[in-house]
């Protein structure tokens, strides 16, 4: 009983440790950039506001999620990495010429993007 109970702890600890090894690599691609707030809102581009928890997609050059904290005063700002390559917004439907974050991290997987790029 004892060693099983031991055993069950080991594995209690191997998973803490992957998931936090995994929360670093996925949140290393981040990036904090301080903005200002009005109203529970993050100010960008001088003037125009995102609710908190909203977020800008931005199309290439760019290519970033920037989700807005009006709490801590700050964008997150998310580039292309594992939490592009799995997000639900590469489900949504886009018109011929857009290609915004994250779909615009692998442009030869969406149609849309070849087509942007080829414009800009």
């Amino acid at each position: 009983m004892t060693r099983k109970l031991w055993q069950l702890g080991l594995l209690g600890v191997t998973f803490i440790t992957v998931q936090y090894m995994l929360c670093i690599t996925k949140c290393a691609n981040v990036t904090k950039v301080p903005c200002s707030t009005i109203n529970d809102s993050c100010i960008y581009n001088v003037n125009e506001t995102v609710k908190n928890g909203y977020d800008v997609l931005w199309k290439p050059p760019n290519c970033t999620q920037w989700v807005c904290n009006a709490s801590a005063g700050e964008f997150s700002v998310h580039g292309c990495g594992e939490t592009a390559a799995n997000h639900p917004y590469l489900a949504l439907p886009m018109l011929d010429g857009d290609c915004y974050w994250p779909k615009c991290c692998n442009m030869t997987a969406h149609r849309e993007c070849s087509n942007a790029s080829a414009g800009a």
